[in-house]
């Protein structure tokens, strides 16, 4: 076999260590340098843009605060007048009713109570007649007396 050949050995050995040796020196100045300048520049766009990212966060972050801020203020807001608005519409109902009773309606309250007398009256004293031990004439006599003390 030619490679272990021991006359040309060395001379295989010295082109060998000459060609990597040359190989080795060209890619340490030429592509070496080449390669870390994209990588530095790689990471300086890359730490920019984390940079970039984390501004945008921290300002997503402090829209969103103030937006929620406005928001609760809002609802506190519309929760307050609307409770306000209602109080005064109820005052306002209160009052309305009292003065309609007191003028407009009198006449008619005063019917409506008389009648619930009336009917109260009548009940009682179907109540009383029903449950009283009392005789057909004796009946008779004590129903035309309520009767006449009602009207």
């Amino acid at each position: 076999m030619p490679q272990l050949d021991k006359v040309t050995f060395f001379s295989q050995f010295f082109w060998l260590t000459i060609f990597y040796l040359g190989f080795y020196l060209v890619i340490l100045k030429h592509f070496l340098p080449k390669l870390s300048r994209i990588l530095k520049v790689r990471q300086k766009k890359v730490s920019h843009s984390q940079e970039g990212s984390t501004a945008l966060l921290q300002e997503k972050e402090k829209v969103g605060g103030s937006l929620n801020m406005l928001i609760e203020q809002g609802v506190g807001t519309s929760k307050r007048l609307f409770q306000e608005n209602l109080e005064k519409t109820q005052s306002w109902l209160d009052n309305v009713v009292k003065d309609t009773n007191r003028t407009t309606l009198r006449n008619a309250n005063q019917s409506y109570i008389a009648s619930l007398g009336e009917k109260s009256i009548s009940q009682n004293l179907v109540v009383d007649v029903t449950f009283l031990p009392i005789s057909g004439k004796g009946l008779a006599a004590l129903l035309a007396e309520k009767i006449k003390i009602a009207k």
